[in-house]
C-alpha cells in the first residue's frame, strides 16, 4: 500500500519503527527498576516476569514486521529511482575462438 501511495518517505519520517523500540526499552527498565526498588514479592515478581515475557514478544513480532517491510522494499525495489531500474547494455564482445571468421 505505501508503494502504490507514494508514501514511503512519510512513513520513513515517522521514524515508526524505533519510537516502538524506544517504547519497549522504556516499559522494561520501568519492570528492572520496580524489581530492584522493592523487597520481594511474589506476586509483583510474577507479574514482572509476564510484564517481562509480553514485552520480549511484543518485541520480536515487531522485529519481524520490520524485516518483512524491508525484504518487501527491496523485492520491489522501492529504493531505486525509475531511471535505474533498468539495467545497463552489456556491452559486445566476440567470442574467443571467432577472431578472423567470417
Amino acid at each position: 500500500i505505501l508503494k502504490l501511495l507514494d508514501q514511503y518517505s512519510a512513513f520513513d519520517s515517522l521514524h515508526w519503527f524505533q519510537s516502538v523500540q524506544h517504547k519497549f526499552s522504556r516499559e522494561e527498565q520501568a519492570v528492572q527498576e520496580s524489581k530492584s526498588g522493592r523487597e520481594v514479592d511474589v506476586k509483583l515478581d510474577q507479574t514482572n516476569t509476564l510484564t517481562m515475557k509480553r514485552l520480549d514478544e511484543y518485541r520480536q513480532e515487531f522485529e519481524l514486521l520490520y524485516y518483512s517491510l524491508s525484504s518487501a522494499r527491496i523485492f520491489f525495489r522501492t529504493d531505486l529511482e525509475e531511471g535505474q531500474l533498468q539495467a545497463p547494455a552489456a556491452p559486445a564482445t566476440a567470442e574467443p575462438g571467432a577472431e578472423g571468421t567470417a
